[in-house]
């Protein structure tokens, strides 16, 4: 069974809740060790208030990735894959939609010490601009942009 990516529903709230802090541990990185599954609930609530604009990836009945673009500003905000899914092309898929959503552009920010991620923007066409303090964990950060 293909992927299937929809946008975001209400009832999604806590899976997208528990990928993203299953997939963002699986990181490795210490600032990772800091988020909770109840934050990242609280979170999403807030940023879908603020604008935020949230697909998922699916495969069959599971969860297998999710993408937040704060269209306003060109941000590709969020890209989580579920550690099982990570290597099969799914966040490309959500990497696709993210560059027909902002045709003009986009940016990101990553963890410096993030190096799979890191390498999968350079593959995909991003180039690292500017390197940053995270504004709220306080870890390295590379911003990267497309195109």
């Amino acid at each position: 069974m293909p992927v299937a990516i929809r946008p975001y529903r209400d009832e999604d709230r806590e899976a997208v809740a528990k990928l993203w802090l299953d997939s963002w541990r699986s990181t490795g990185l210490s600032v990772a060790r800091l988020a909770t599954e109840a934050g990242n609930y609280d979170r999403i609530g807030r940023e879908l208030a603020a604008g935020w604009q949230a697909h998922l990836a699916w495969d069959g009945d599971q969860l297998v990735g999710f993408l937040a673009l704060k269209p306003m500003s060109g941000c590709l905000d969020q890209l989580f894959v579920s550690p099982e899914a990570q290597g099969r092309g799914i966040g490309r898929l959500l990497l696709d939609l993210a560059k027909d959503r902002l045709p003009r552009g986009l940016w990101l920010r990553t963890a410096e010490d993030n190096h799979r991620a890191c390498r999968f923007y350079e593959r995909t066409g991003f180039r690292r601009s500017e390197q940053q303090t995270h504004p709220s964990l306080g870890h390295r950060t590379i911003i990267y942009r497309w195109p």
